[in-house]
């Protein structure tokens, strides 16, 4: 019990002693100094304004640290302190710490939330002021002209007025010595704020001019330096070392503003090259502690402004590329080009067109841009010597021997790893071998290109190959021979029917009159070579089959024993036809004029050589077509005022047209469309089924000797047997599970819960 009662005396003695400092803490003179400096603020202003927003109350400040700091002159000078602070006091020149100390805690202790802010917003407005009073006396170029809003009288004067206060306000808060402390986060705030500022209209947008990184350190030395010189004092500028602060702030200002506009930066390259080596430089001066930000911002705009179904594939491809050439320009290691460009390459692997889109601009001379100059680059070597490292030792050594990058350009810019460095890193980035390993195989590429090779090819009536025996050595450069040898040998069979072509049409022109001249063209393929080719079937009207049956003899007494085969809807046939129009007096007047249509047009339209009216039906009798087929490529001579048609009961009827009918029956010319008019030589549709059909007796296989199997395997399985042969396995993933899907609506195979596929058993719903 009486040791309860010792612990209540020391508590109520130590709480006595406690309100006897407050209520001298409340009688000293620095208290009373801060409830007067505060409450001067708020008799100017409008009451409690500091417990909710700051506005202009920073403008005050200056006057009032007068007042503080001439309070702590006049103690420090005197000697004499106030009977309530029991404080020592140390007589000499310099400012009392003791006292310091306790009018900075009396003032922060009363200071509202909205404090700090009035000074960051204080520190900015000096700051702008030198800034503006910068560019008015400098010769300015017209990249820095300051607006005319920025630059009206009520400014300047403001300016001028806050500028006139500098001196005094620096030397208050150097006796107050709160900068060093209290003053620390708001003064670094408004610095790095108004920074941002001036940088971004020093350099945002302009991507072209040189030495923009120049400019932002200069304005850093004749702006910035001399301000924090002034503000934070001699001693202190160079025991913080702020020159190296400021200079490194700088570089990091430009760096933030230049990643708002890495997007711009690749879409406009190569013209935005001096913008792009002086990020480098500004990532350099800054260490590499931004590349990781610069990899996210930048995989970010990529993903927000390109990948999206709106963007063309062509367009998502020659950014990519930009993206390849802009990176390597930044980063020789490779490893800031994986990171962000991989949500690209995963994209571009999931769109149907990529690899035509690839191929085309890899083929196109006119319009093919950066990927045909790929093509034609004198240090062009094959896919596969790409990718080697730098270790392997499989080329015997050349005259043009380079040695590999120094270990600074081969450390990687995020983990700051040293790894190898391939062949295609050491000749400033294969762009060709990086989009083929988008899909990690070249087989894709050359199927591709021989689709494309084959329509034009065919659509070639001259013969002429010079132009694609070019590209073709170009291509056989980078793919390799082998893999192009069926393109090679597509070539050879046009050259070969040229030279048929002409043996068999001076034959042709001795035996025939004058009044029948040959008119046949035949271009004659090795279809084992040659990708799946429209072979839908069709019956020619009599005196086309008689010019095709005449030309086969002919052959087969060349190549005896061979003999042609005939792809019935391939080929373009050209035509004289009459037809009539409608003059600008009313008058109707007939004219000859060429068509060219294809073989199926042709017979349709020879077939009113018979008879001058044909329905629908009898048409698809007479030409072994199906009747929407016929009333398809009806359409063609009717949009082109050859033939009517016109509607009896549910029959088509059509006619040729006479120029008694051209007026009175408009309607007939109508609700037409030949939609199929621009057919390509190679069945897209029927050469896909052909390998799936395929690809089903693998699967099939499979599932009947193995059970269930799920995706990835029956994917892997495929890749690995279904090799070395015409049909190569070159899907993906998603397109197998696709063309699994199909099987299962088909009623082949089924699907579990678990993702396994199997047989469906026959009778099993």
């Amino acid at each position: 019990m009486a040791t309860t009662s010792s612990y209540q005396q020391i508590y109520e003695r130590r709480l006595s002693q406690a309100m006897q400092r407050k209520a001298s803490a409340k009688s000293r003179a620095t208290t009373a100094l801060a409830r007067d400096f505060f409450s001067s603020n708020n008799a100017a202003n409008a009451p409690d304004r500091y417990n909710d927003t700051t506005g202009d109350e920073w403008r005050t400040l200056p006057s009032r640290l007068v007042k503080l700091s001439n309070y702590l002159r006049e103690r420090s000078s005197s000697g004499n302190g106030d009977t309530n602070e029991t404080f020592p006091v140390i007589v000499s020149n310099k400012i009392d710490e003791s006292r310091r100390v306790s009018l900075g805690a009396a003032v922060f202790n009363q200071a509202p939330s909205t404090f700090l802010d009035e000074f960051r917003s204080l520190f900015e407005a000096l700051l702008r002021a030198r800034q503006n009073k910068w560019k008015r006396e400098r010769v300015v170029d017209e990249s820095m002209e300051v607006d005319d809003e920025e630059e009206d009288g009520d400014n300047c004067e403001a300016d001028e007025l806050l500028l006139s206060e500098e001196d005094q306000l620096y030397q208050s808060l150097s006796t107050l010595g709160w900068l060093s402390n209290q003053l620390q986060t708001p003064f670094r705030e408004a610095l790095h704020s108004v920074m941002m500022e001036a940088i971004k209209s020093l350099i945002a947008g302009d991507f072209e001019t040189e030495g923009m990184l120049d400019q932002t350190l200069e304005w850093k030395s004749q702006v910035l330096v001399p301000w924090v010189y002034s503000v934070v004092g001699a001693e202190a500028y160079e025991c913080n070392q702020w020159a190296a602060q400021l200079e490194y702030a700088a570089s990091e200002c430009f760096v933030h503003v230049r990643m708002n506009e890495l997007f711009d930066l690749v879409t406009d390259y190569p013209e935005s090259l001096p913008a792009v080596r002086e990020l480098q430089l500004a990532l350099d001066r800054t260490g590499r502690i931004f590349y990781e930000t610069l990899a996210f911002e930048w995989r970010q705009a990529l993903v927000q402004r390109l990948i999206h179904p709106g963007a063309q594939t062509s367009q998502i491809i020659d950014v990519y590329i930009n993206t390849i050439k802009v990176l390597r320009e930044m980063d020789p290691s490779g490893e800031l080009l994986q990171v962000v460009t991989q949500p690209v390459r995963e994209y571009l692997r999931g769109r149907n067109d990529c690899v035509r889109c690839i191929i085309t601009s890899l083929t196109d001379e006119e319009g093919g841009g950066d990927l045909y100059e790929e093509l034609k680059r004198q240090d062009a070597k094959p896919l596969e010597e790409a990718q080697l490292d730098e270790e392997d030792e499989e080329e015997p050594p050349t005259f043009d021997w380079q040695p590999p990058p120094s270990i600074l350009q081969r450390r990687g810019v995020i983990t700051g790893q040293v790894g190898k460095v391939s062949s295609s890193s050491r000749r400033a980035g294969d762009i060709l071998s990086m989009l083929v390993g988008i899909y990690g195989s070249k087989e894709l590429f050359v199927n591709e290109y021989r689709i494309m090779l084959a329509d034009k090819l065919l659509s070639n009536l001259e013969y002429n190959t010079d132009a694609e025996v070019h590209k073709l050595e170009l291509l056989k450069l980078r793919f390799g021979e082998s893999s192009l040898r069926s393109c090679e040998v597509m070539v050879k069979d046009i050259d070969d029917s040229k030279r048929i072509h002409t043996n068999i049409r001076s034959t042709l022109e001795l035996n025939s009159s004058r009044d029948d001249p040959p008119v046949v063209d035949a271009a004659i393929v090795s279809h084992i070579f040659w990708p799946h080719l429209q072979r839908d079937s069709m019956k020619h009207h009599k005196k086309i089959q008689s010019k095709l049956d005449q030309f086969c003899k002919e052959y087969e007494k060349l190549k005896n024993p061979r003999r042609l085969v005939w792809m019935q809807q391939l080929g373009t046939v050209e035509m004289e036809v009459e037809a009539y129009e409608t003059d600008a007096d009313g008058n109707v007047t007939s004219y000859v004029k060429d068509v060219t249509c294809t073989p199926a047009h042709a017979t349709l339209l020879a077939n009113f050589e018979d008879k001058s009216q044909w329905t629908l039906e009898e048409l698809s009798t007479e030409a072994a077509m199906s009747e929407e087929m016929v009333r398809k490529r009806m359409g063609f001579w009717v949009n082109q005022r050859v033939v009517q048609v016109n509607r009896v009961g549910e029959d088509m009827i059509y006619s040729l047209v006479s120029a008694s009918e051209v007026n009175s029956n408009d309607h007939s010319f109508i609700d037409h469309n030949d939609d199929d008019e621009q057919e390509l030589a190679v069945s897209l549709g029927a050469h896909e089924e052909e390998e799936m059909k395929v690809y089903e007796s693998y699967i099939v296989g499979m599932l009947s000797n193995l059970g269930q199997l799920p995706l990835q395997r029956i994917h892997t399985m495929l890749k690995t047997f279904v090799s070395g042969s015409e049909h190569n396995y070159d899907k993906t993933p998603n397109q197998l599970a696709v063309f699994l899907q199909q099987l299962c609506k088909e009623e082949k195979l089924e699907v579990g819960p678990d993702g396994m596929y199997k047989l469906l058993k026959k009778g099993a719903k």
